[in-house]
């Protein structure tokens, strides 16, 4: 009873602060959370918020009180404030792939995140509510008010959080949704600390007639959204280059290919290992590492390894990135810590000399992991590159002209650099593969047209949108010459699309290389490759 009797206020405003964040998913998630639920997360911050006003109740020294009640609000305030937005923006609860993201983000990202995708009405929301709590506190102080309980008033109030405590007991799960949701949720983010410590050498039979190519390129872009992209028919040429690469018959697409997720930690998991969709809803307790990852298979047949990235730095905030890049034989990461904002053309300056010294006697996996349309978009490409400008979407609303301008022009440099990659290996036996992690929604969505960012899941068309990515495949003159046969399945799936998702990159790859089965599992049947083709010949 003893807060009651001393520090009912402070007990009411934690309860309200975290009770509201924590419940708003019931209304804004198209009830994410069931009644029951709403009603238990509730019964949750209030016995949580009456132990933490109970802590600070028998706390006698008045710096420590005052220090533990700043970490409190601290906590509480952010705490609010990721979930305001989380419910209020990208209309989902705070959950694994929120706090991937939040993991994932590099320190310089941190001010286009808010020059981008934070919208003024939430800050003006957020500091509103805030500055209510702050005048509400003021106001109490100024006039010295008490709310302090009688006896009676205390003995109901106890008996009260007393239920919502018998309540927590019976509904375990709360746990998870509740104020210590983030760290239950990043105690789950776990990563290798040596990638190559998970090898299992899995099992691969080869086609014995198929010969290995001398290099196969994987370029991975950022946030291109297929639907931008005038290769597919997008009415403005954000591709002429790489138009033009496919009218000279070097360069093929692929139609109906989506991405495993619509952020790129979560994406990289699924593309550059066996961990597949399917095996993540069949065995949760797995983790995305203990799978086969793309870069050991590459190893087993033969290939050495390089990582390229104008993304992440090596380190322990960037997982899967850092994970895949440190379990190759080389490694780059071109972003350094003073030059935030490096555009794209470092992959091709500075990977130019490197790419000249490797030996084409040798069988080479080469990587790219590009800045690519990450926003703040207008910051992805040089002032050369602005061809669009707002008055090229006229019959767009002025509020989606200047993004809509950026993001294509972004798309436009996207087009030079890959296409200046591919130059690298024009002499050379070489099979290049360009797709990107996931896609862009850019204001796609009729329930909420003034969003343009990531696929935000619990809603089926931004996810729809979010996950729609381009896939090019470059084959050499070289390549094409030698290998007729593939050649042949590639045409035939560039004129016949078929609906494939890259979490099985993996097996495609195989398939290229000539790997019949691995681990007594067909390739092919995960292959976007797959012969249905054997009916035509």
């Amino acid at each position: 009873m003893l807060p009651f009797r001393e520090h009912f206020m402070l007990f009411f405003l934690l309860s309200l602060l975290t009770a509201f964040a924590h419940s708003v998913g019931y209304f804004t998630t198209e009830n994410f959370l069931t009644f029951n639920s709403f009603v238990a997360i509730i019964m949750h911050c209030i016995s949580l918020s009456y132990i933490a006003t109970l802590l600070i109740a028998v706390i006698r020294g008045k710096v420590l009180k005052r220090i533990v009640l700043v970490v409190l609000f601290m906590y509480v305030v952010i705490d609010f404030i990721i979930n305001f937005y989380c419910a209020f923006y990208l209309h989902l609860l705070f959950d694994n792939d929120v706090a991937l993201l939040i993991k994932e983000t590099d320190p310089s990202e941190i001010n286009e995140f808010f020059s981008s995708l934070v919208p003024t009405w939430m800050v003006l929301s957020i500091l509103g509510i805030f500055l209510l709590f702050i005048l509400l506190w003021w106001f109490i102080k100024r006039h010295n008010l008490k709310f302090n309980l009688n006896t009676k008033a205390s003995v109901l109030a106890m008996g009260f959080v007393g239920l919502c405590m018998l309540g927590n007991l019976r509904v375990w799960e709360v746990w998870e949704f509740g104020p210590f949701s983030p760290f239950h949720t990043f105690a789950q983010q776990d990563n290798p600390s040596d990638l190559r410590s998970y090898y299992s050498h899995p099992q691969l039979i080869f086609d014995n007639k198929q010969e290995l190519p001398t290099n196969i390129v994987l370029i991975i872009g950022e946030s291109f959204g297929r639907s931008h992209s005038s290769v597919y028919g997008y009415q403005k040429l954000t591709n002429p280059l790489l138009t033009k690469l496919k009218d000279n018959h070097l360069l093929f697409s692929f139609d109906s290919i989506d991405s495993p997720a619509s952020q790129t930690a979560k994406s990289l998991r699924y593309m550059l290992s066996t961990y597949d969709l399917d095996l993540h809803h069949e065995n949760k307790e797995k983790k995305w590492f203990e799978y086969i990852s793309l870069i050991e298979l590459m190893h087993e047949c033969g290939y050495n390894c390089y990582w390229f990235g104008n993304q992440g730095r090596v380190g322990d905030h960037n997982g899967p990135t850092r994970a895949y890049a440190q379990a190759c034989d080389y490694q780059w990461f071109l972003q350094k810590d003073n030059i935030r904002d490096q555009s794209d053309i470092v992959l091709v300056d500075s990977t130019r000399h490197y790419v000249n010294q490797i030996s084409h006697k040798n069988h080479n996996f080469i990587i790219y992991h590009m800045k690519g349309s990450h926003f703040d978009y207008s910051k992805r490409y040089p002032a050369e590159f602005a061809h669009f400008s707002v008055n090229d979407y006229p019959s767009d609303p002025q509020s989606h002209r200047s993004v809509l301008s950026s993001y294509d022009n972004s798309i436009l440099y996207n087009d030079y650099i890959v296409n200046e990659i591919m130059a690298f290996f024009k002499e050379t036996e070489s099979i290049i593969i360009y797709l990107s992690d996931h896609g862009q929604v850019m204001y796609r969505n009729s329930k909420d047209p003034d969003y343009y960012a990531h696929g935000r899941k619990e809603d089926p068309v931004d996810y729809a949108c979010g996950i729609e990515i381009p896939f090019f495949i470059y084959a050499s003159p070289l390549y094409q010459q030698k290998h007729s046969d593939v050649m042949e399945r590639i045409k035939y799936r560039q004129d016949n699309p078929k609906n494939w998702n890259s979490d099985n990159l993996p097996y495609f790859i195989l398939d290229l290389i000539g790997v019949k089965e691995i681990n007594h599992e067909n390739i092919q049947s995960k292959s976007v490759l797959k012969m249905t083709f054997d009916k035509c010949c």
